[in-house]
């Protein structure tokens, strides 16, 4: 071989990660999808507008993200599209534990948790409980009180499917007040909102993003959080904890892509996000849309996940929520 081809051929190697995929230093030269599993409005949703363009920012010139809203099925159909999408770098989206996780448990999903790769955990959003501001019940022990005088006649709607983290949440609370709570799924936010607000249901779950607005304008009241400290974006609303049963549940929502997405590709998204989140112009953002921050890296947020499974694979065989 000529020396000139010699060096073509050293040049070409180079072009090419150790797993054959080829390295990606104009990587994103198109638009990336972000698929949000859920509909517009909701916490997955804002948090995905708010974070995008930021990423677009740190991508480079030129870098585009269009956020794709593939709700239904418990968020089933836009983990769907994420786990069997192209691993090139131009199909991503987020993911939220435990929901996703549950799904995987149950044994219906058309996905594996190891179908994703994790990129990076944004959010960490707390469950709250809250019934209508007219509501006869004050705190959790009067929910419980009403529900062990007549078991399973309390109906609690969640913002969520059944194995949500709002139902797994419930089901913790009802175990440990040893009565009965009847769940109804809506699905999405702001169906169990304006359920709650119309007295359809005398009390719901959601998240607390979620629930900040109406708890504000005083059209719901919060009994409990299930954080293990106060909210500073409620503090005058208690925690489970306060009320005597330790409930400590929330919803992650973090940004995965599908298995096999080459690991160049990983880390410029990687960084892309982390400086995101360094922006004085994004966190003052985050701060006034409320967005509940919790960053973790690829590697701590694939750790966060597994625990998430293995926690969920225990209670299934406790206590199975279908």
């Amino acid at each position: 071989m000529k020396p000139l081809s010699i060096v073509a051929a050293l040049g070409t190697a180079l072009l090419f990660t150790a797993a054959g995929a080829p390295a990606r230093a104009d990587y994103p030269d198109k638009p990336i999808e972000m698929i949000v599993a859920f509909a517009p409005g909701g916490g997955t949703d804002v948090a995905a507008r708010s974070i995008a363009r930021y990423m677009e920012k740190y991508l480079g010139p030129g870098a585009r993200i269009g956020v794709v809203n593939k709700p239904g099925a418990g968020g089933e159909i836009g983990w769907t599209s994420v786990a069997q999408g192209k691993a090139d770098g131009y199909t991503i989206g987020f993911i939220n534990a435990p929901a996703i996780n549950a799904l995987v448990v149950e044994g219906k999903s058309k996905f594996k948790m190891s179908d994703f790769q994790p990129v990076a955990n944004l959010v960490y959003d707390p469950g709250v409980l809250v019934v209508p501001k007219n509501s006869p019940y004050s705190s959790l022990k009067d929910l419980v009180d009403a529900a062990k005088k007549a078991s399973g006649a309390v109906v609690i709607g969640t913002s969520g499917a059944s194995g949500s983290s709002e139902h797994i949440a419930l089901l913790n609370f009802q175990r440990l007040a040893d009565t009965k709570f009847t769940p109804a799924f809506f699905g999405g936010t702001a169906p169990v909102r304006q359920a709650v607000l119309g007295g359809h249901v005398p009390a719901a779950t959601m998240n607390l993003s979620e629930a900040l607005q109406i708890a504000r304008e005083g059209t719901i009241k919060v009994i409990g959080v299930m954080s293990a400290e106060r909210s500073s974006y409620l503090p005058d609303a208690p925690t489970f904890r306060e009320g005597g049963y330790d409930v400590v549940v929330g919803a992650s929502r973090g940004i995965a892509a599908p298995k096999g997405i080459p690991a160049d590709v990983i880390a410029k998204l990687e960084k892309a996000i982390d400086q995101a989140l360094k922006d004085p112009e994004y966190l003052d953002a985050a701060r006034k849309a409320e967005i509940p921050l919790q960053y973790l890296a690829s590697a701590d947020f694939k750790t966060f996940l597994d625990r998430a499974s293995t926690d969920l694979e225990a209670t299934w065989k406790a206590t199975p929520w279908k």
